[in-house]
């Protein structure tokens, strides 16, 4: 434990994921500016919410809430991709 009392799980936890967030946004990102098709992100994204929800269900799982904030991205990376003209 760290002297302000904060878990190392915690900040490992986190870290975690700002790297999932940043790796989803920047790959999003490049699919945009490469001409992938909007039916590919949109099977992304459901990936990604199935990912999330798997995770969520797990009654081992113990992320404080990071499992839910993953579904809510591949949400989001599904409406891009609906949004998107092919």
């Amino acid at each position: 434990m760290i002297k302000g009392g904060i878990k190392i799980n915690t900040i490992i936890a986190v870290v975690l994921l700002l790297v999932i967030v940043g790796a989803i946004i920047s790959l999003v990102g490049v699919s945009g500016k490469n001409g992938v098709s909007g039916s590919k992100l949109m099977l992304l994204g459901i990936n990604i919410t199935l990912f999330g929800g798997i995770i969520a269900v797990d009654p081992n799982s113990n992320l404080g809430g990071i499992e839910y904030l993953i579904a809510l991205i591949g949400l989001i990376v599904s409406i891009i991709g609906l949004g998107k003209k092919d």
